[in-house]
């Protein structure tokens, strides 16, 4: 297969052309990698290079071959599933975890981070119920892109 070099649509806006899936499973790093190798369910090598910056979405088309679509799947990890039951607590909840800079991601009725014995600790500390489960890294995301930031006089008040 030839490098991916930009993502071509997604499965909905592409379903016309698609009659089957050969899915990449890839975990929330290796989706906010603009350059990584992969392998596809059916066997595939998956060659990715995308412009800086670029972030892959679960459902995201990286090649059709013929009528099959190599599809960008979000693996399932180990995450916390917070679904605060009040405003007060949705926001110690996203102050907290914003504050440690934690990966988050937003559904309809809570909020995903990565399972974490610290935030564990944090979060039984404040009273904030959350469960752990192994499921994708999807959702809304805001503030930075990717994982990684770097610090450009940034300051806390601790």
């Amino acid at each position: 297969m030839a490098v991916v070099t930009a993502v071509l649509g997604t499965v909905d806006s592409l379903r016309a052309k698609i009659e089957s899936e050969d899915p990449v499973l890839l975990n929330s790093e290796e989706r906010a990698s603009a350059h990584l190798v992969g392998r596809s369910a059916g066997g595939r090598s998956v060659r990715i290079s995308l412009p800086r910056g670029s972030e892959i979405n679960d459902g995201d088309v990286l090649a059709l071959e013929g009528t099959t679509a190599v599809v960008a799947r979000a693996a399932p990890e180990a995450l916390y599933v917070i679904r605060p039951e009040d405003a007060y607590t949705w926001g110690v909840a996203g102050y907290q975890l914003g504050n440690l800079h934690r990966p988050v991601r937003f559904t309809g009725d809570g909020m995903l981070t990565p399972a974490d014995p610290m935030v564990a600790d944090l979060l039984t500390r404040l009273g904030i119920a959350f469960e752990e489960r192994t499921v994708p890294f999807v959702g809304r995301r805001y503030g930075a892109h990717g994982a990684h930031h770097h610090h450009h006089d940034h300051h806390h008040d601790h």
